[in-house]
């Protein structure tokens, strides 16, 4: 209780994880960065066999920030002995369970980290300038109260579901629970999905590979891939967030509902493999002829009859209402942020929207005195690039690089070829 952490990180996610390792080997800071987990836990529900990540390698958690750090994905593989084996392999994109298995192994190696803490309120202390973030410890429950001139609240995101939906009913299920309840599922008269993006995508594909062939429901117009072309690759850069959060509030909205595919679509090689595997089904099946995939259809009600689920949906183009029977409905219905009731003591203090959201500064401070900090809440005033893992340690160097006062990190610019502004005006 007597320490005053220079920082404190609240929730320990590849954000804050990465936000740790930098401080620890690039910084004199005291910081500590704490977690409810009994260990670093990252999307168990969806870690599926093949299933690989949507960023390149060198989208590590620290790599392009500080290239030489000790915690950097290819560290990892030579510490695993693993170096050669991944270049030979030739894959860009790492296995969602080898990232895992990395994060996990920088964690063992931090000594900032403390879990099985879990944040039940914050308070300020005006006089004297520091945060005391009361704590509990699991299991046994016994109180902690630690202090901090900061504080990086990176509790991420929660699984979303629409609010229409009754979750008292047997059968409905987030896609972040999937591989928890998967025997259930094999073991189902039928299968329904909601969605369009990548997580039901690898669910649609990895119930393919077990014989089940799903239902699938998107109210998108199409399942379409995620653009990876190099144009659209240059806005995942510093200077296309600084683009971002220079345009007003009503254009951010119109921009993010036209940028879906940058974010929000399918690897392109998994829609090609989910259609060679439905064309094979296909020539084995015979005298079946209809459909699985139904687009542009919007999930609007759903009611409970004798064990089964009646779904509802709209058809966006004809208008019509279609039905639907199903046992089991996976709803890959994406994540959304809630504001943590543990900033309610401190909530004079931070900065907010007239629609309630955080006031996020360019330097992802909600507060007038740059003292409080969010990882992976600013969507709405920084852009789609808000999740992305690539552009985490961009954002960590960029808060670090604030707390310190200093440019401890280099921040490249100029990095596209394309003017987002328009032409410079000399």
């Amino acid at each position: 209780m007597d320490h005053i952490y220079d920082l404190i990180g609240i929730g320990i996610g590849p954000f804050n994880l990465g936000l740790a390792a930098l401080a620890q080997t690039n910084t004199t800071l005291s910081s500590l960065f704490i977690d409810q987990n009994e260990g670093f836990n990252w999307h168990t529900g969806m870690m599926l066999k093949g299933a690989k990540l949507q960023v390149p390698f060198h989208a590590d958690l620290v790599t392009l920030v500080d290239p030489r750090n000790k915690f950097s994905f290819l560290s990892y593989l030579q510490a695993k002995k693993r170096l050669f084996r991944f270049t030979i392999r030739e894959e860009y994109f790492p296995l969602r369970s080898e990232y895992d298995d990395y994060c996990k192994w920088v964690a063992d190696q931090l000594t900032n980290l403390r879990f099985n803490l879990r944040c039940l309120d914050i308070d300020y202390n005006e006089a004297k300038g520091y945060y005391i973030v009361s704590c509990i410890k699991l299991p046994w429950g016994h109180n902690i109260l630690l202090k901090a001139r900061r504080l990086v609240i990176g509790i991420g995101t929660s699984p979303y579901l629409p609010s229409f939906i009754d979750k008292n009913f047997k059968g409905i299920l987030h896609s972040s629970q999937y591989k928890f309840h998967k025997q259930e599922l094999l073991d189902s008269q039928r299968i329904t999905l909601i969605g369009s993006g990548q997580s039901a995508a690898e669910i649609f594909d990895d119930l393919l590979n077990e014989g089940k062939t799903p239902y699938w429901f998107t109210r998108s117009p199409r399942f379409f891939p995620m653009d990876y072309s190099k144009f659209a690759l240059e806005m995942t850069s510093p200077d296309y967030i600084q683009h971002f959060y220079q345009l007003n509030a009503n254009t951010k909205q119109k921009v993010l509902k036209e940028q879906a595919p940058l974010y929000r679509g399918i690897n392109k090689e998994l829609i090609s493999g989910i259609y060679d595997k439905l064309y094979e089904r296909d020539l084995s099946v015979k005298n079946e002829k209809h459909s699985f995939l139904f687009p542009n259809c919007a999930l609007t009600d759903i009611k409970e009859l004798n064990g089964w689920l009646n779904c509802s949906f709209l058809h966006q183009e004809t208008m019509e209402t279609i039905r639907h029977n199903t046992m089991h409905l996976i709803m890959a219905t994406g994540y959304k942020y809630a504001t943590p009731k543990f900033l309610h003591p401190i909530r004079d203090k931070i900065q907010w929207t007239s629609n309630g959201q955080f006031a996020v500064s360019a330097n992802y401070h909600i507060d007038r005195e740059a003292t409080l900090f969010v990882q992976n809440a600013e969507m709405h005033s920084h852009g789609y690039n808000t999740p992305d893992l690539g552009m985490g340690p961009y954002r960590n160097a960029i808060i670090l690089n604030t707390i310190l006062g200093k440019k401890q990190f280099s921040i490249e610019e100029n990095v596209p070829f394309q003017g987002f502004r328009g032409p410079e005006h000399k």
